[in-house]
């Protein structure tokens, strides 16, 4: 008997490719995200007044993730955040100052920005007066008295020198050492009325570095007080004003806004 022998082939091995390793986790990748969403926020920010100064806090929370990321698997993304971080803060604090010289201008007023010229003596010519502010050049000499100082609407104003003066008995203060009255032109060379009572209400004195304060004499030879006139345009109004001063001579100044945020005239000489 024949046996049949099966002849049997054992199966090829089966080989499967490794399996990838899993990709790491990004080290901080967060961060530099959130670094670079607060640098824009801090960047769009910065020239919006107030809320400038949280979107500068922003910026600096987001520069100090920033640093942090930069330690970790998104430098480039961490590396964009923290640029944009310090502009933000930069553009802030550049906002901030232009916006702070911007007001302080507002509120005081830039000194000796108009024209100056000599003085009429009395009153001015209506013609001279009425001159063109654009035919009028900016100097930077600092007018004194008998001077004519000319804003650049064309508006001007003239200080004689000073007068002494003997305050009444009821005049206020009392008991001052010496007194010295000036006499003020206002020239109205605009296309518009102008009220004088906006320089009395504004002016401001300093008699050698010290507060000259203002006489108000309605009895005595000094006079002084309030004085309110609507000046026309091309017209010319005068008024005295004075001032109690030390005994012995000295610097006098004496400073005239015609409007809030205008440029001081700034008058200077001895008294």
């Amino acid at each position: 008997m024949i046996k049949e022998i099966a002849m049997t082939h054992p199966e090829a091995p089966q080989y499967y490719p490794p399996q990838p390793a899993p990709p790491k986790p990004a080290k901080f990748g967060a961060l530099a995200w959130t670094a670079l969403i607060l640098g824009i926020v801090g960047v769009v920010g910065s020239p919006i007044i107030i809320l400038n100064n949280l979107t500068a806090i922003v910026a600096g929370v987001g520069l100090v993730l920033g640093v942090i990321a930069l330690f970790g698997t998104r430098k480039v993304l961490a590396i964009i955040g923290v640029v944009l971080c310090v502009a933000g803060i930069a553009f802030t604090v550049a906002a901030q100052a232009a916006a702070v010289k911007e007001l302080d201008e507002i509120i005081n007023g830039s000194t000796n920005q108009g024209q100056v010229s000599e003085g009429s003596g009395q009153s001015a010519a209506p013609e001279q007066a009425a001159q063109p502010p654009a035919a009028q050049t900016p100097s930077a000499e600092t007018p004194t008295w008998g001077k004519r100082y000319t804003w650049k609407d064309g508006l001007a104003v003239e200080i004689s020198a000073p007068a002494a003066c003997t305050p009444g008995q009821f005049s206020a203060p009392q008991d001052v050492a010496r007194a010295v009255k000036f006499t003020v032109t206002v020239v109205n060379g605009t296309d518009k009325p102008f009220e004088a009572g906006l320089l009395t209400i504004g002016d401001n004195a300093q008699f050698d570095g010290r507060t000259a304060e203002k006489i108000f004499d309605s009895s005595g030879g000094c006079g002084g007080g309030l004085d309110s006139a609507t000046i026309l345009p091309g017209k010319t109004y005068t008024y005295e004003v004075s001032y109690a001063v030390g005994a012995q001579p000295g610097e006098m100044q004496i400073a005239l806004q015609p409007t809030f945020g205008a440029d001081k005239a700034v008058f200077v000489g001895q008294a």
